[in-house]
């Protein structure tokens, strides 16, 4: 069982009937930057939310709108004969609108939550209302930690590595 204990019941109150659907469970499974989608897309709706109640926005929308803003139920990947850049490009332009159509096809979206999904690739995407400016906001500033821990953790294990190879070579 996952541990939901760090978000809040108005939080948990709007976002369950959608992480607890079979579908979004699915995004468990896919990776994304250091972890996976389903808790990049909880990171970020919580942030979001936690922005939009403070400015007395729709958290309703912006919760349900940031959740399901990667529903896009697809590993990226990174073929060793494809041009990285236009891969990352190709998925960033197409995930927005993939993620929608797979939002419509199990939940009911307004304009709102619609336009944070669709345009939350800032500047592929120009966000119109407030809460989709939120929802941009959290997941490129989430995306920039979740990249950092990961760069972070590439140079502690290459700095372990070359210390426990100095170190071995003084004990020879």
């Amino acid at each position: 069982m996952e541990n939901l204990s760090k978000y809040d019941n108005c939080f948990l109150d709007v976002a369950a009937p959608i992480i607890k659907h079979e579908e979004y469970q699915k995004m468990k499974h896919i990776p994304h930057h250091h972890g996976c989608v389903y808790d990049h897309c909880l990171d970020v709706a919580y942030f979001s939310y936690k922005i939009a109640h403070r400015f007395g926005l729709d958290v309703e929308s912006t919760i349900r709108g940031a959740l399901l803003h990667d529903f896009y139920l697809y590993k990226f990947k990174k073929g060793k004969d494809k041009n990285i850049l236009m891969e990352g490009y190709r998925h960033s332009r197409n995930h927005p609108q993939i993620a929608i159509d797979n939002a419509l096809k199990y939940f009911q979206l307004n304009d709102k939550e619609i336009d944070i999904i669709q345009n939350h690739m800032f500047p592929l995407g120009f966000p119109r209302s407030s809460e989709a400016w939120i929802t941009t906001l959290a997941d490129k500033t989430l995306a920039i930690a979740e990249y950092s821990s990961r760069l972070r953790s590439y140079f502690q294990l290459k700095y372990y590595r070359i210390a426990y190879a100095t170190f071995n070579k003084e004990s020879e």
